[in-house]
């Protein structure tokens, strides 16, 4: 992950969850730990846990989950479902925004950047009258052999 990123996201993290009254916890240290490694692309509940027990850290699910949530109702994370429904995870950071590339024959999921899309996104917002808030954009296809 970016590094000024990772710092400036792990700062306000620690200055949210300290304004909502939350501890630093080991749970809630560990998965804001392993977001601000990963979790600029998209990242599932599962794997974090994977990622956690990789680290030889032993924590629920139930918890992961739990931290996750409360990571989200702090605007400190985004959620997204995948094709299967499953929720996904990545940080929320307006200074960084990109979109979101799935290999079909992999599922492996690549952020992407790009300027000339952007402007296309804000020209149709303009074009359909509104005041655009925020949007998403996940482009899915296979690689040429």
């Amino acid at each position: 992950m970016n590094p000024a990123l990772r710092d400036r996201w792990l700062a306000r993290a620690e200055r949210s969850m300290a304004e909502a009254g939350l501890r630093a916890g080991a749970a809630r240290s560990r998965v804001v730990a392993v977001m601000a490694e990963d979790g600029q692309c998209l990242v599932g509940a599962r794997d974090v846990v994977d990622r956690l027990r990789d680290r030889g850290a032993v924590g629920s699910q139930a918890s992961v989950y739990r931290v996750l949530d409360e990571l989200t109702s702090l605007g400190l994370l985004r959620r997204s479902l995948d094709d299967q429904g499953l929720a996904q995870y990545e940080i929320d950071d307006a200074a960084h925004h990109h979109h979101h590339l799935v290999d079909e024959d992999t599922g492996r999921v690549e952020a992407f950047e790009d300027a000339d899309l952007e402007e296309a996104v804000i020209a149709a917002a303009r074009r359909l009258g509104i005041e655009l808030t925020g949007h998403e954009i996940v482009l899915r296809g296979r690689r040429p052999s």
